[in-house]
């Protein structure tokens, strides 16, 4: 029992010394995360179009004090207007950091990408936000965990999904759900994705622990 509360404590004090190095970092706190429509797996050179976006803004590090969702949603052949909506709605910035799981080697680069693609400069655009990647502070501050996987950390941390049957590499068959029957399930995938970022920060930097005897 004491182990365990040693431990989350320590990822607490560890991840609040990385966030406190991270230049910009600041409120409000926006989840950001992309789903692309990738039918022969993980689209190494960035060439799938992105189909799902999600930015959960919290302005407040305690997810219990608000927030606020914008998802967007469209079919492959749309990329341009989803990215075009995702530019309008992140350009008018007053600061705040983007928050992201592996965002900075995947979701803001991909996106940047395949913004370029039609035009679109999101690079000028993400220029305006700091970026606190839980993914590299997660690594960084435990280097000995079995898997770094977003769920597999959130499920350490007690962080329980509602979408379980959908992952990255059958996300295009969840989205095919979605344009022949209007199946929802791959919009909320994304939305907890996009969620599950600020929960991992917010549980790494909230003293929420409970009593050793609760464990």
């Amino acid at each position: 029992m004491r182990m365990r509360y040693t431990f989350m404590e320590h990822m607490e004090r560890a991840c609040l010394t990385k966030i406190s190095e991270s230049p910009r970092a600041g409120l409000p706190l926006i989840g950001f995360d992309i789903e692309t429509y990738s039918l022969n797996g993980f689209p190494a050179y960035r060439q799938d179009p992105i189909v799902a976006a999600t930015l959960a803004v919290s302005p407040s590090p305690n997810l219990n004090h608000g927030l606020i969702l914008v998802s967007l949603l469209f079919p492959p052949s749309m990329e341009s207007m989803l990215l075009s909506l995702l530019q309008d709605l992140l350009s008018p910035s007053h600061g705040g950091s983007l928050v992201t799981y592996n965002g900075k080697r995947f979701d803001q680069l991909y996106t940047v990408h395949r913004g370029f693609l039609h035009g679109l400069d999101l690079e000028q655009t993400f220029e305006n936000y700091g970026h606190l990647d839980m993914y590299e502070i997660v690594r960084s501050t435990l280097p000995m965990l079995p898997s770094y996987g977003q769920k597999s950390v959130e499920h350490l941390l007690g962080v329980r999904r509602l979408v379980k049957d959908i992952c990255g590499a059958n996300y295009h068959q969840a989205f095919e759900s979605f344009l022949m029957t209007g199946d929802l399930n791959p919009l909320f995938y994304n939305i907890e994705d996009s969620i599950g970022c600020l929960r991992i920060l917010n549980h790494l930097t909230t003293k929420n622990f409970k009593d050793e005897g609760n464990y």
